[in-house]
């Protein structure tokens, strides 16, 4: 989204993009947002979110952004990146550009997300991240992060357990590398048990049109492959599209998300694991933890963890809402 486009998120586009939160005369010295003065609670803030995707992911991430700033009573202009890496420095550019008194981002890459950083440090409008603080904490006013190590750690786990210590051929359909897709993926691998062998891992960059054909390519390349991690449940649905094509009832599916689809799956039986990490949540702490570190209220952390739960047909009742 360029300069012309980006603006305030109402209620018909909370399905569109967004994040963002607040900052008022908060500067940023040397890059240490933590240690500006607390804002003036009576003046109304300016949130820019720069988001990454328009996925079922960042919309309600949106969604839930969207009621917390609106009953904050908090102005929330927003951006799409799109996946692309050199739109998400235009996105902060354009932020910075508009003034707003901070810049809330759900980055496509790391790398550019280093390069925006530094350019709102710069302008002196502090940053929150949300998903990811793989950065050097000091430049950045907080984040509240998916554990995305947890996430792959806790499904290898679980594969390990299920599997009980016979060999098994493992697939992996990745999100878009450069990001959480990379962590996710070494921490999945990392847990898996010796016996367990990854033969086939390819990107399908949060796309369930693509996962379905990767999967497809999958199944003729390595046939034998008896479980399948995907990294998030939008592609897991194309996912088992081919796998009914091909009448491959013999494969489990994991994943990751909580979303209705997920969790209808697992109840069905389609999906045999996956993680909740809601966006839902994600949001609703984003919005309050930066309120809190704008006003210098105590007890409120730098950097939070959204909880993971793994779901499984045993515990499918526990899944908490994923959208606001």
């Amino acid at each position: 989204m360029s300069r012309s486009t980006t603006r305030r998120v109402t209620a018909p586009l909370a399905l569109t993009a967004a994040l963002g939160l607040l900052v008022g005369a908060c500067s940023v010295d040397k890059g240490k947002a933590a240690d500006a003065a607390p804002v003036d609670r009576d003046k109304k803030l300016t949130i820019g979110f720069v988001n990454g995707n328009n996925i079922e992911f960042h919309t309600c991430l949106l969604r839930s952004m969207q009621a917390r700033a609106d009953k904050d009573k908090v102005e929330l202009l927003t951006a799409n990146s799109a996946m692309d890496p050199a739109k998400e420095l235009s996105n902060i550019d354009d932020m910075i550009a508009k003034q707003v008194d901070v810049i809330i981002v759900q980055t496509v890459n790391m790398d550019a997300l280093e390069g925006g950083i530094t350019r709102a440090n710069r302008a002196n409008i502090p940053i929150f991240l949300t998903s990811v603080a793989s950065v050097d904490q000091s430049k950045i006013l907080g984040a509240v992060v998916t554990d995305v190590a947890g996430v792959g750690r806790q499904l290898g786990e679980w594969l390990g357990k299920d599997r009980a210590g016979k060999p098994a051929e493992v697939g992996v359909i990745g999100g878009a590398p450069g990001a959480a897709a990379d962590l996710m993926d070494a921490a999945f691998k990392k847990a898996l048990p010796k016996q367990a062998r990854v033969v086939f891992d390819q990107p399908a960059f949060w796309q369930r049109a693509k996962a379905q054909d990767v999967a497809e390519n999958m199944l003729q390349a390595s046939p034998k492959v008896q479980y399948i991690f995907v990294h998030n449940e939008d592609m897991a649905i194309g996912v088992l599209a081919a796998l009914k094509a091909a009448k491959r009832h013999d494969i489990k599916v994991v994943t990751n998300g909580g979303s209705p689809e997920g969790i209808e799956g697992i109840r069905d039986g389609e999906i045999a694991a996956t993680v909740s990490n809601t966006p839902r949540s994600v949001g609703e702490m984003a919005i309050d933890n930066v309120v809190g570190l704008l006003h210098g209220e105590k007890g409120v952390q730098k950097i939070s963890t959204v909880p993971n739960l793994l779901i499984t047909k045993t515990n499918v009742g526990e899944a908490p809402p994923y959208c606001a």
